[in-house]
């Protein structure tokens, strides 16, 4: 098998896997992920986290942390199908793999928004499409800043 359908294998993989993490901690009930998030601001990660973030809504940390939480997962799918779509279309990540990797991030976004109006005590938002589209062109955007230097060290 050659480097670049094993690059395909692992990072569609990764990205299926995330995917499926993503799905799953949606289909928690209201009550499953308040508990989640109010677990992790009792750890000393949490603590630390929270005391520098902004808050970003005025509903309190848990909800904040719920929010950089989609941000995060967000910015880890668009990192993994970045590389994937970069290696797919054998081109620079900043031009139309990027792209693709951000277009599969907002539709996700929206099936997993949907999804949310189906389990007891959660809501789906376009607002939550929106934060989690931020988070992944923040992922998007930190992918790029590696795959630019990487290649600079390379003409170097």
């Amino acid at each position: 098998m050659s480097l670049r359908k094993k690059r395909l294998l692992c990072y569609g993989t990764i990205t299926v896997l995330i995917m499926l993490m993503i799905f799953l901690l949606s289909a928690q009930d209201g009550t499953e992920s308040g508990s989640l998030s109010e677990w992790f601001l009792s750890t000393p990660v949490g603590r630390w986290l929270i005391s520098f973030l902004p808050e970003i809504t005025d509903e309190g940390p848990e909800l904040d942390i719920r929010k950089y939480a989609h941000m995060t997962e967000y910015a880890l799918l668009a990192v993994s199908s970045g590389l994937f779509f970069r290696t797919l279309l054998r081109e620079n990540l900043v031009c139309l793999s990027g792209l693709s990797a951000l277009v599969l991030c907002f539709l996700y976004a929206c099936t997993d928004e949907f999804h949310q109006h189906f389990v007891p005590g959660r809501a789906g938002t376009f607002t939550d499409v929106l934060i989690d589209t931020a988070g992944a062109l923040a992922g998007l955007l930190v992918l790029s800043v590696f795959c630019l230097t990487g290649k600079r060290k390379e003409t170097e």
